[in-house]
């Protein structure tokens, strides 16, 4: 019966959820960096994914960042060839493995990385901003948490 209930409740909130989610994706601006930044203007999210792999953890293999990141060898390739061409990093033979790539960021890459992180500061403080309490705060927090280990 209690499991009947809790999925009854469920179903009810799966939709205002989903929408409540979408909504403050959008109004993060998440995937539109650039809105936060000029510095990160024409730079997609997953190109700001794969500099943050490269930048701590400096001999990850290109193989490896597409495991972490969860994409086709196809848009890992079109996203390295898009970093280089702005001069954000260099593809270097691994001295791990040899058949493989890793990256280096360039000074310029490390810039970016550093306002990444400013920004993504940023988005944090204005969704604590939103809460009017420590509990609160931690209550997110937890949660969050609790989502992303559900998400492994």
């Amino acid at each position: 019966m209690q499991s009947e209930k809790k999925k009854e409740n469920q179903d009810d909130c799966l939709e205002v959820i989903s929408e409540l989610i979408n909504l403050v994706r959008f109004g993060l601006r998440v995937d539109r960096m650039g809105t936060w930044s000029e510095r990160l203007e024409g730079i997609r999210l997953v190109d700001l994914h794969i500099l943050k792999l490269a930048d701590e953890n400096p001999a990850i293999l290109l193989g490896e960042i597409r495991d972490r990141l969860l994409i086709p060898h196809s848009t890992l390739t079109s996203a390295i060839d898009r970093l280089e061409r702005k001069n954000l990093i260099h593809r270097l033979i691994s001295q791990r493995d040899r058949r493989s790539y890793e990256l280096q960021l360039t000074k310029e890459g490390l810039q970016i990385r550093e306002e990444q992180f400013r920004v993504d500061m940023l988005i944090g403080s204005f969704v604590i901003d939103a809460m009017d309490t420590d509990q609160e705060i931690e209550m997110l927090k937890k949660m969050l948490i609790r989502i992303l280990e559900k998400m492994s």
